[in-house]
């Protein structure tokens, strides 16, 4: 972590925000980047590819949806993450989706499954295998994520085949919770559409294994959204594992996947591992 503060402190001094401080101590740029691909209409609609350079063969793919509480965010921010993917073999895709007050739920869903549809149209234009798409999801991005997992309707409307997606990867997602802030409540539209909007409503033990990973220090949102969502799939047949980092917050466990480097927890190795062998997410729950 002190390498952090470092890079910190360095920010400070050059002007330049603490993001593009690390970035430019950390990105080394041994991938190739194809950035603002269309795959939908409005300016929103628009993602990065990353592709591991030394790839002789296709890879598996990452689609990474960010958080920002569904009112804020861009792709532009997610170079560090996009190295960190490509450093491990992944062709990774970061999307932009419509925000709120543009539109309110389910509209970032449905940009979401777009993006997923492109990439299994596109994606091996750019190194990648379209028969392994995987998507990991943070906080606001988590809880899209779940949605496409467990509620097929969004993915099967954006013309996606069933059993497209191969794992779904949940990082300090909102996941199982109800809506009490006045800003969530307005986006998430109509009271009585709220059921809707829960991922836990439709855990079903149906769709892809899902690996549902939380800090326990998270004060943003409980880990124990992770750990009722695991076992509501568990119970029902279904393949969810809860892994919780002891020590990571909810902007923590962000920070530990796309700068691996930092050794905050290994968030990267275990989603690597659930890329490989996705079944392994039948697990239980395990603490770090």
């Amino acid at each position: 972590m002190s390498r952090f503060l470092l890079l910190y402190s360095l920010s400070c001094v050059s002007g330049c925000s603490p993001r593009q401080a690390v970035e430019f101590f950390l990105v080394h740029h041994d991938f190739d980047l194809t950035p603002d691909l269309a795959y939908g209409s409005d300016a929103r609609e628009h993602l990065d590819v990353y592709r591991p350079r030394a790839a002789k063969a296709a890879a598996p793919v990452v689609i990474f949806l960010y958080g920002s509480r569904w009112q804020h965010g861009s792709k532009n921010e997610y170079h560090l993450l996009g190295q960190a993917l490509t450093g491990r073999g992944l062709v990774a895709v970061v999307p932009d989706y419509r925000l709120y007050p543009q539109v309110v739920f389910p509209g970032w869903v449905a940009d979401a499954a777009r993006a997923v549809r492109w990439v299994g149209d596109s994606i091996s234009s750019y190194g990648g295998d379209p028969n392994r798409i995987f998507i990991v999801g943070h906080s606001a991005g988590a809880h899209t994520a779940a949605l496409l997992a467990l509620d097929p309707q969004y993915l099967r409307r954006a013309g996606v085949a069933a059993g497209s997606v191969r794992g779904v990867v949940s990082l300090a997602g909102p996941v199982a919770t109800a809506w009490t802030d006045p800003d969530v409540r307005t986006l998430m539209g109509p009271p009585e559409g709220w059921r809707t909007t829960y991922p836990l409503e439709h855990a079903k033990g149906t769709g892809p294994p899902l690996l549902l990973l939380h800090g326990g220090m998270d004060k943003t949102v409980a880990f124990q959204n992770s750990v009722r969502l695991g076992s509501r799939i568990r119970e029902h047949g279904g393949c969810a594992r809860v892994v919780l980092y002891k020590n990571l917050t909810h902007v923590g466990i962000v920070i530990a996947l796309a700068a691996p480097v930092l050794n905050l927890a290994p968030v990267m190795e275990e989603i690597v591992r659930f890329v490989r062998s996705p079944e392994s997410s039948c697990a239980s729950h395990s603490p770090h």
